[in-house]
């Protein structure tokens, strides 16, 4: 007897196997230990543990990306960076754990999430020691990309793991949000911690806790996440080579565009010509992706419900959350001249704001209709938006800055639980893991775009205006109002594309 069981393909109730009903392709079964219970509900320890352990890969993934910031003053001094290279210093490290999502969420898909989240894991570990003892920048820059790209691994892997385990949409959301809540923690408790470690013993001790903290839970996840799924087929799965190769290289050079265009000039041959042969890039991944056997990203899963509409709105929430963090910490001690410790224990309320909402919003946000959700996260981080941009001065800090970071977090859990949910939700079975990534992947674009309009912005007010403090917050608060800008067009697309 067969029923319906999933797009091109049919379930045998009796057998407990799933086979391809695209007869041209032929028979492709697949059959799962029994022991790894995929879709079982884990309940009380068992799902705590799984939970724990997917969630601390996104801790350390934020904590190591938002603890360089407190630390790259004393980074520069001891390295002797140059001004212009120290920022790579960040930006290595986002740009491959940006564009290494796809490929890490194509593996999860072919072979199994849980070897590439363990050993994506524990990479990051290993290559942090290896930051710690850098001895000049390039050093340092090499081992900080290495380290991106380990962490790019475990998110994919992790989302996949988190679907599989829990397919009830309740718990779903749940978990997700309970996710999405510790990488909140763990950007704010990076600025936190990697401050005080700066300031009173070294910026290696930042890289060595992350080791320190990282490998345990490595070595634990290999023990503890669920056994691998075992697929049998006649028709092997490739990895899609050409495809990953070209749509990496694609990203790479966009997401350097983005970083260094306000440093370089938008103007600049370099920049423009870079650009140009990103865009060339992408034309050509999804034309390659049409002839290949084995597609890293396959046509059909533009047809997913929802996929296309939530890969662009999901550009605002990292948007947001990157700009007002690296806006606020500038403000803070460039204009109102706070210590970095100061301006870090000023920055909390992000962190705690955002974890809380997160899993709140993930506990109840399955009650709230998924358009509601997206919408009502997008005009929560428009008051947030509005409020930063109508400070003036420290004594605004109570009446606008903080309230201003607790709605803007709220709306900000709002759209990233829901952005999770409403795209997970319309993922076909055997690409949660590809799925996951682009959504990932869509998200760090919008880090890497957010930061890069926001400063353009600001530099671009902020040259027309006089050096005291008054009138430079002109141009952050014109990058607060495109900020805003921003997302009521998201509103507008969810609008009319988004289907509950």
């Amino acid at each position: 007897m067969t029923v319906p069981y999933a797009a091109g393909a049919e379930f045998d109730s009796e057998s407990g196997a799933a086979f391809s009903a695209d007869k041209e392709k032929g028979p492709e079964v697949v059959r799962t230990d029994d022991s790894a219970e995929p879709s079982s509900p884990l309940k009380g320890f068992r799902k705590a543990l799984l939970v724990s352990l997917l969630c601390a890969a996104q801790f350390f993934d934020i904590f190591t990306a938002s603890a360089a910031i407190a630390a790259l003053p004393t980074i520069g001094d001891q390295l002797h960076f140059s001004s212009g290279v120290l920022p790579w210093v960040l930006t290595a490290y986002t740009l491959t754990f940006g564009a290494f999502q796809v490929p890490a969420g194509r593996l999860s898909d072919i072979y199994h999430p849980k070897p590439v989240f363990c050993i994506g894991f524990f990479s990051v570990g290993v290559f942090s020691i290896l930051c710690a003892v850098s001895v000049d920048p390039i050093m340092l820059l090499v081992f900080r990309a290495l380290c991106g790209l380990s962490a790019a691994m475990t998110v994919p892997s992790a989302i996949s793991i988190l679907v599989q385990s829990f397919p009830d949409p309740k718990e779903q959301s749940d978990v997700l949000g309970t996710f999405g809540a510790f990488g909140a923690i763990g950007n704010c408790a990076g600025l936190v911690i990697s401050g005080i470690l700066s300031a009173r013993a070294s910026w290696r001790w930042v890289f060595y806790l992350i080791a320190i903290c990282v490998i345990p839970f490595s070595i634990a996840s290999v023990f503890l996440l669920p056994k691998t799924t075992q697929q049998l087929s006649d028709r092997k799965r490739s990895l899609d080579l050409p495809g990953i190769s070209i749509l990496t290289a694609a990203l790479i050079l966009f997401v350097y565009a983005i970083s260094d265009g306000n440093t370089a000039g938008w103007g600049s041959p370099q920049i423009i010509t870079t650009l140009v042969f990103s865009v060339v890039l992408f034309v050509a991944f999804f034309i390659v992706e049409r002839y290949v056997k084995d597609p890293a990203l396959p046509s059909s899963t533009w047809s997913n419900k929802n996929f296309a509409p939530m890969f662009f709105y999901s550009w605002s929430v990292y948007w947001f959350f990157l700009t007002i963090e690296s806006q606020l910490v500038q403000i803070f001690q460039d204009l109102w001249h706070w210590s970095p410790l100061g301006a870090a224990i000023h920055a909390i309320p992000i962190g705690v704001a955002g974890g809380t909402a997160a899993y709140l919003t993930g506990v109840y946000g399955h009650l709230i209709p998924k358009r509601i959700l997206l919408v009502s996260g997008q005009v929560f981080m428009i008051v947030g938006a509005v409020l930063f941009a109508l400070a003036k001065d420290p004594s605004n800090y109570w009446p606008y800055i903080f309230p201003g970071m607790i709605v803007g977090m709220i709306g900000l859990s709002a759209a990233y639980v829901g952005s999770n949910v409403t795209t997970m939700a319309g993922a076909r079975k055997g690409e949660e893991g590809v799925v996951g990534a682009v959504l990932y992947t869509s998200y760090q674009m919008g880090s890497t775009i957010g930061i890069a309009v926001a400063a353009a912005v600001t530099l671009g007010v902020n040259n027309k205006q006089p050096l005291d403090a008054l009138s430079q917050y002109q141009g952050y608060a014109a990058s607060f109002w495109s900020l805003a800008a921003m997302h009521g067009i998201m509103i507008v697309i969810t609008l009319l594309f988004v289907r509950d």
